[in-house]
């Protein structure tokens, strides 16, 4: 299984340098939008990895698409808040790891 992470080239550059090999920038909303089914058809990939800012920018169809998938598992990340990370690993496991 491999990490992807799509978004704007800052992001994707720290992830390159990080080790991660399928990164991908998007200029403009369709580009991203592209990539994104891009790395969801790719079965090696199981995380996908994008901005908060982005992934709420999405259409919502796409939106609810990458909240209930499962593989790849897409974690947005970011400094706005969200309980979504928390809810995907209560879904995986079954435990709220907070409490």
């Amino acid at each position: 299984m491999q990490i992807a992470v799509v978004g704007s080239g800052d992001a994707v550059l720290g992830f390159t340098l990080a080790g991660v090999r399928k990164a991908y920038e998007a200029t403009s909303e369709d580009e991203l939008i592209s990539k994104i089914e891009t790395v969801m058809a790719d079965p090696d990939v199981g995380i996908l990895v994008l901005s908060q800012s982005d992934f709420n920018n999405l259409p919502s169809r796409l939106r609810g698409t990458l909240t209930e998938s499962v593989k790849p598992t897409v974690i947005a990340i970011g400094t706005e808040q969200s309980t979504e990370m928390r809810e995907k690993i209560k879904r995986a496991i079954g435990v709220d790891l907070w409490k």
